[in-house]
């Protein structure tokens, strides 16, 4: 039954929107993870939240989130793509190219097991666990080899909503900088709003744009690594049936 856990999402929501009336230098997006990471570490909560909230939660937090993705996708069009600039357009291009061969090539270094190394450079260059479910999809993982790059990418993007906004302003970027800074490294289109929010109206315009820029290219990579994927496949000998 999901309804129990969607009805406690939506009153966190009310929560945090509350408190973001009452004092609005508060970010709302911001206090509404402040919210469930609080309500994480409460034992009774816990046990809540794992048990008879569970399905309602994950309704909330995938279905939902994607929906919220969806109608934020509608106001993008290729003109605002074109706004962001020839040096803008390469740029974002470039990060996520090199985040997604870098992370991969470093992961293979590491030794990291299965698919774990496509896996989080997929998620850390594109868009987080969405990205990382589409990935797994196309080239079969195993759901034990999305665990660890769905952690990291969770991990990193929730430390990012409150350590990049402190570097804001010592690094000396102005609003719309740290937009694109934000829309360029942050993995998930939920935190990115969470984050650029901060810098204001125009900083979150274009951070979101910079961000659906990256998602744009999630088809491309995941067609490609997944053709690559299958040939691997082929190209690997069948192991020799053990002997009776």
């Amino acid at each position: 039954m999901w309804i129990p856990g969607v009805l406690v999402a939506a009153a966190a929501a009310l929560i945090a929107w509350g408190v973001h009336s009452l004092v609005p230098a508060l970010p709302l997006l911001t206090l509404a993870v402040a919210l469930g990471i609080v309500a994480g570490q409460l034992p009774l909560l816990r046990a809540l939240l794992g048990g008879v909230w569970a399905p309602g939660l994950e309704v909330a937090g995938v279905r939902f989130m994607r929906l919220g993705i969806v109608l934020l996708g509608l106001g993008l069009s290729l003109t605002d793509i074109a706004d962001l600039g020839w040096v803008g357009i390469v740029s974002t291009v470039a990060i996520v190219l090199g985040t997604f061969g870098g992370t991969w090539w470093l992961g293979r270094r590491l030794g990291l097991p299965g698919h774990q190394p496509l896996l989080i450079a997929t998620g850390f260059s594109v868009c987080g666990a969405s990205a990382i479910g589409a990935m797994s999809g196309a080239i079969g993982a195993k759901k034990t080899d999305a665990a660890v790059p769905v952690a990291l990418v969770t991990l990193c993007g929730t430390l990012a909503i409150a350590v990049l906004p402190v570097l804001w302003h010592p690094l000396g970027l102005s609003s719309l900088q740290f937009g694109h800074w934000v829309g360029a490294s942050v993995h998930d289109v939920g935190q990115v709003v969470a984050t650029a929010q901060i810098a204001g109206p125009a900083a979150l315009a274009v951070a979101v744009v910079v961000k659906l820029t990256r998602v744009l290219m999630l088809a491309p990579i995941v067609t490609v690594a997944a053709v690559i994927a299958r040939r691997a496949t082929a190209a690997t000998p069948a192991a020799p049936p053990a002997p009776g």
